[in-house]
């Protein structure tokens, strides 16, 4: 006999949101309650989403959704003695292995006649 799969993320996740008690409306505060005086205002915090706003990133079951805006992934395969060359050659110049890279990226490109800047603009 096989063990019973395990129920996905997603799975486990929809069961607690069906489980989950119905949110509370909002019931306006008692000053003489909560020792709060009338004519206090509020700044406007302009880095902290709304209801607006955060209704707009929920998917269909309420659930909100990760916006990535990051540039696309790419792997690059070589021997591991390679990375650790690479890795000596940055400490030793004081920069970061990626600034190799995009060194190397932007002299392949120049010897086929690209821009590497323009193109990684997105011109």
């Amino acid at each position: 006999m096989s063990k019973k799969p395990r129920p996905s993320i997603n799975d486990q996740l929809a069961r607690l949101a069906a489980q989950a008690p119905a949110p509370a409306t909002h019931t306006p505060r008692d000053p003489a309650t909560t020792g709060q005086r009338d004519s206090v205002e509020t700044l406007q915090r302009g880095n902290v989403l709304d209801g607006a706003n955060v209704s707009e990133l929920a998917g269909p079951e309420g659930y909100k959704r990760r916006v990535r805006y990051e540039k696309p992934h790419a792997s690059i395969y070589a021997h591991p003695k390679v990375f650790k060359a690479l890795r000596e050659i940055a400490a030793a110049t004081d920069c970061k292995p990626h600034d190799l890279y995009i060194e190397g990226l932007r002299m392949v490109l120049r010897q086929h006649g690209r821009d590497f800047d323009a193109l990684n603009r997105g011109e």
